[in-house]
């Protein structure tokens, strides 16, 4: 069994609505440590056919291969809230274990970002399962494999913590979306390999889905779930996450969860909170 793990990655400071209120969730934090943290803690030893990747979009420092390919596309960002329309741009790049997107930062592009992620690990990397969490969770790869492995190399697996999105404004402008879409969360989802090269393959012809209250906001993971499962029939297989924002909740309950959720906190600190609360040393 080969399994790829995809993570969000950024080392922005996070501006959504509910970090930048007074007394906000996010603290007004960088992701950066947050990537620091998963590398020192859940990514830190991964088992056997397990390999953990990062996906950035422009980041400071990193220029894109002299030789890169332009591809044509089309696609809308929002860099600083001014719209861009893109007709082309360049092809995902690696270093090491980080994937670039030619996409600006930003959690309105998270779609754009992971399709390009998607797409290079499809060429680069064989892999029977893709597992794609946010950085504010922390992911046993231990169970996970275990999980897998029982379940064996398999087409049509689309699994995570299950929530329900009222789609009814996006049903109002094209009947094909469901007016309430059933969907595995973004903070970590799993999807067989078949689907994230039908994804990837049908890129441009995807019906997004978009924020109501922000337009230029794709949901990605909303995104991904009408797709598998409205266009594809494919039925979600549920599991549980545990939430929690506060170090004092990682104790001995964890070490049951595939998944701890940090419900947009971003604090490192939470990562080597439940890695110790499930018996493991953080890497020094």
């Amino acid at each position: 069994m080969k399994i790829i793990v995809l993570v969000l990655a950024n080392d922005e400071v996070c501006v959504c609505g509910r970090c930048t209120r007074e007394g906000g969730d996010g603290g007004g934090r960088s992701y950066k440590s947050m990537i620091e943290a998963i590398r020192n803690t859940w990514a830190s030893d991964p088992p056997e056919g397990v390999k953990v990747y990062y996906i950035y979009g422009h980041r400071d420092g990193i220029d894109f291969p002299a030789d890169s390919e332009y591809r044509e596309v089309d696609e809308t960002y929002w860099p600083d809230n001014v719209r861009q329309d893109v007709t082309k741009k360049k092809g995902p790049f690696a270093i090491e274990d980080c994937i670039y997107s030619d996409t600006p930062e930003g959690r309105e592009n998270l779609y754009y970002k992971c399709i390009d992620g998607f797409e290079w690990l499809l060429e680069n990397e064989d892999f029977d399962y893709l597992i794609r969490p946010s950085a504010g969770s922390y992911v046993d790869l231990r169970l996970f494999k275990e999980s897998l492995d029982n379940l064996g190399a398999r087409d049509n697996i689309y699994a995570g913590s299950v929530g329900i999105y009222d789609n009814s404004h996006n049903h109002a402008r094209n009947a094909s979306h469901p007016k309430r879409l059933k969907f595995a969360s973004g903070s970590c989802f799993v999807a067989s390999r078949n689907l994230i090269k039908d994804l990837v393959s049908n890129r441009d012809s995807i019906d997004l889905v978009r924020s109501p209250y922000a337009e230029a906001t794709i949901g990605d993971d909303l995104t991904f779930a009408k797709y598998f499962t409205c266009d594809m029939g494919v039925e979600i297989i549920p599991f549980l996450k545990f939430e929690m924002s506060s170090t004092s909740q990682a104790t001995d309950i964890v070490k049951n969860y595939v998944q701890c959720y940090f419900k947009h906190t971003i604090n490192p600190e939470l990562h080597y909170a439940v890695h110790r609360a499930k018996g493991l040393s953080c890497k020094s």
